[in-house]
């Protein structure tokens, strides 16, 4: 009923493996082996289904036996206690006080000896008196064996229970080995009984058996009961109904209860317990729908209506849209396709027809809608990860089969099976010498196909280089070449195949790929800024679609992502460093210079470079960037002698400025931003080479902070290094240190206030002579008294030469030189 979870979850390294509980007594109706637990789990896990744990049932049921009350006395000193003479062997009687109002005389009751452990409280089982009556054992309850609810009374069994003195653990199934196998999700062909079978029959090389489905059906036919219609054959790619009438609701029979209470499910009734078996038989989710509560006797696929409300069987109302696929009857939903069936078409006690659904659902689809209602189901995690097309009539019959011979009833015949666009046969052509090769061993032709064979695939030609496999249905995580060629190695065994300790390398005059050759600098780089004082930090190559939207239209995304929130590869790393500043506020971390390396990804059809430039993933590239962020107080440690200061546009500045100098860039210049940077105001700038944009610097834009939930100003510099390899670097030479005094010269300029500082910089930089040695803006005064529209600009120069003591006379020279051209070009007039 796609309800009761059978299995688990946890979330490692971002995958999501799935704990399942695997009975060993049901494995062996499907194939025979002989080995130990232990020898089962080495085996499993070799196979890649690692197992977690073993669990032995019977143990904690040991001193438990089957009884049957011949006699029960009132109690002489308790009203509500009961004297009862139990047989708890063939030739055995006990004397047990019991509390419970409906224990009885000609009863077959579960006992609990002395020496015996209540599973649910914990306590040992001894002669005791109670009110000076020895009791000498416990009469238990279902809760007290933990094998279900809280009740007011003993568990009394059928009359056709077990002799007295059987063991409990025989009688309910528990004398069996419960294996805790961890599922990854590409294998999805073993969440079940059966799966899990196969690759033990494979590796045996012992025959499958499947269980064989005999029943007779009436007159009718299925469509003369139920009608279906698929209106969404782009999400329900395979539907398949059986109707059996007539059927009797209640308590399933012992065998079937024991089976999934063994694999953590709670029996609920006889037909929903059936379909729950169905799948953890054959790994095909299934539902039942009351036929009777079906409008119009009709199921429908088709999509919600937004803002429809629906009730799922956990008692949950859900708020619908239009993406969501659903199975409708002719007025309304009836269940979230293959996420979870409704209330309103339960299998109730009153429920005497049903219909049994099984289909194939888009995987991605079912993920998605999962996702947005929050539900977790067997059913869902199924199909998401993709089921066998060939179970779908399959289960379908199985559990007609099954709930004809529990609950009774009449099975409709020509049950109804929709397969809208038939899913091809997956092939390839394994070559032997391939396979040798990425095994690193040699496997003989006849072996590599037994192999293959063993694990169910269909050898449809040979020839003496290579094999035409067809692949079975059920391994949907098998496409091509190389994955049967990993089924090979798997099934062979990893440890029979002996490591390689010694590599062959190539030492060929061949220059490595530009597109594999590492970046210059980057070391350089990031050593630079870990002696200032910065942190290195990692994040994720992917962020969620909203982040990615803020740069690009078009974002590379991912077919199978983990989640919406990681489904997009980052175009910047701008999204992700704001994500970790957010964080560390949020812990009290105020004051932070990060930095990071890392990649960004866009499609080679949205770029200026050319869409046939050869890239690791065709159609994709994938860039390095730097990025530095600063926030908060320019001392990350508070001192006395220091004044604080919070950082501001200059200090990002600052550090593009110094990044440029180690880099050595030619013709490097700053201005302001050409274009608008996303998530960057207008206070933004850029460095040029001449030739194009390398890097650009600035304060991150409110509206940005805003939508990062970040509080406080944010100033980042990032810098292309995938452009370095291409930039023009000045040569490092070594120059002594001048022997003779410097001379300081300082010139303000008025200018008009449209000037840029950096104009006239770059002015005397051109204009200074042989003997300029730096300058650099120290002053930026704006008032009435210049003039309107008028600024000044201070500028200190310093003068130096190798030769000789400068005399006034040289710089003065200078000067007059710089003033003149200064007035010419710019309109700068020596301030006064």
């Amino acid at each position: 009923m796609w309800l009761w979870s059978s299995v688990y979850q946890k979330r490692l390294s971002f995958v999501t493996i799935v704990f399942m509980l695997i009975s060993q007594n049901w494995l062996k109706e499907y194939t025979d082996f002989s080995c130990s637990p232990k020898e089962l789990e080495a085996i499993l896990t070799m196979l890649g289904l690692e197992v977690e744990g073993i669990d032995h049932p019977a143990e904690k049921f040991q001193h438990f036996v089957v009884g049957y009350v011949l006699e029960r006395e009132k109690h002489p000193n308790a009203d509500k206690l009961s004297v009862c003479t139990v047989q708890v062997a063939p030739d055995v009687t006990n004397t047990i006080v019991c509390g419970a109002p409906n224990v009885a005389a000609g009863q077959n009751v579960a006992v609990a000896l002395e020496g015996a452990i209540v599973p649910n409280g914990g306590f040992a089982i001894a002669k005791r008196k109670l009110r000076g009556v020895e009791s000498n054992g416990m009469i238990c309850s279902r809760a007290e064996l933990g094998l279900g609810e809280e009740s007011d009374g003993i568990w009394v069994l059928p009359t056709d229970a077990p002799p007295p003195g059987t063991p409990l653990a025989d009688y309910i199934g528990m004398n069996d080995v419960l294996y805790d196998i961890s599922i990854t999700p590409n294998r999805a062909d073993c969440l079940s009984h059966l799966g899990i079978a196969r690759e033990i029959a494979a590796y045996f090389n012992a025959p499958l058996r499947k269980p064989v489905m005999v029943f007779s059906e009436d007159e009718t036919k299925t469509n003369e009961h139920v009608t279906v219609i698929i209106d969404d054959p782009d999400v329900c790619w395979r539907f398949a109904a059986r109707v059996v009438r007539g059927v009797k609701i209640q308590e399933s029979p012992a065998w079937l209860k024991n089976r999934l209470i063994a694999c953590g499910l709670r029996p609920i009734n006889n037909v929903v317990d059936v379909t729950n078996y169905v799948m953890l038989e054959c790994g095909k989710p299934i539902h039942a729908f009351d036929l009777d509560k079906v409008a119009g006797r009709k199921l429908i696929v088709k999509r919600a209506t937004n803002g429809e409300k629906f009730t799922t069987l956990d008692g949950k109302e859900h708020l619908l849209d239009d993406s969501m696929t659903m199975v409708h009857d002719a007025e309304r939903s009836s269940g979230v396709a293959g996420v979870m069936g409704g209330q309103i078409s339960e299998i109730s006690d009153e429920t005497v027809n049903v219909c049994i659904e099984s289909a194939i659902w888009k995987p991605s689809a079912i993920r998605r809608t999962a996702k947005k209602l929050g539900i977790t189901s067997d059913a869902a995690y199924r199909f998401e990860r993709g089921v066998d097309m060939e179970t779908v009539v399959y289960a379908a019959d199985r559990a007609a089969q099954l709930i004809a011979e529990i609950a009774g009833g009449a099975i409709a015949s020509a049950g109804i099976d929709l397969y809208p666009t038939v899913q091809p046969t997956k092939t390839a052509t394994v070559r032997y010498a391939r396979a040798e090769k990425l095994i690193g061993k040699e496997i003989q032709a006849p072996e590599q196909r037994s192999l293959l064979q063993r694990l169910g695939c269909t050898i449809d030609s040979i020839d003496l280089v290579a094999m035409r496999v067809r692949i079975p249905s059920y391994r949907v995580d098998i496409d091509n070449e190389t994955d049967l060629i990993e089924e090979i190695a798997r099934l062979y065994g990893y440890d029979n195949i002996e490591p390689q300790m010694n590599s062959h390398v190539n030492f060929d005059a061949q220059r490595t790929p530009e597109a594999l050759a590492p970046l210059p600098f980057t070391k350089e780089i990031a050593a630079l800024l870990r002696s200032n004082g910065f942190h290195e930090i990692m994040t994720q190559n992917m962020i969620d679609p909203k982040s990615a939207a803020f740069f690009t239209d078009n974002p590379v995304r991912l077919q199978n992502p983990l989640g919406e929130e990681l489904s997009c590869m980052r175009p910047s790393l701008v999204p992700s460093v704001l994500k970790v500043i957010e964080r560390n506020h949020r812990f009290g971390q105020k004051n932070l210079r990060l930095f990071e390396t890392g990649t960004v990804f866009s499609h080679t059809s949205f770029s200026h470079i050319p869409p046939t430039e050869e890239t690791f993933v065709r159609g994709f590239r994938e860039q390095q960037q730097l990025i530095v962020a600063l926030t908060g107080s320019t001392a990350t440690n508070k001192h006395w002698s220091a004044s604080e200061r919070m950082v501001d546009f200059y200090d990002i500045k600052g550090v593009l400025e110094s990044l440029a100098a180690s880099i050595g860039i030619k013709n490097a210049t700053l201005k302001p931003a050409s274009a608008p940077q996303p998530l960057f105001s207008a206070n933004c700038i850029e460095l040029n080479d001449g030739n194009s944009v390398i890097a650009f610097a600035g304060e991150i834009a409110p509206t940005a902070l805003k939508a990062f939930g970040v509080e406080t100003h944010v100033f980042v510099c990032v810098l292309n290094l995938w452009m370095l390899p291409h930039v023009a670097v000045k040569r490092r030479t070594y120059h002594a240190v001048s022997p003779y005094p410097a001379v300081a010269r300082d010139l303000a300029f008025v200018v008009d206030a449209s000037v840029e500082a950096e104009t006239v910089r770059a002015l005397i930089a051109a204009e200074a002579g042989e003997y300029l040695r730096g300058v650099r803006v120290f002053d930026v005064f704006k008032n009435d008294a210049l003039g309107a529209n008028k600024k000044s600009l201070a500028f200190a120069l310093t003068y130096n030469s190798h030769e000789k003591t400068l005399a006034d006379a040289d710089v003065d020279a200078s000067i007059q030189r710089i003033v003149k051209v200064a007035q010419e070009r710019v309109g700068a007039a020596l301030r006064q």
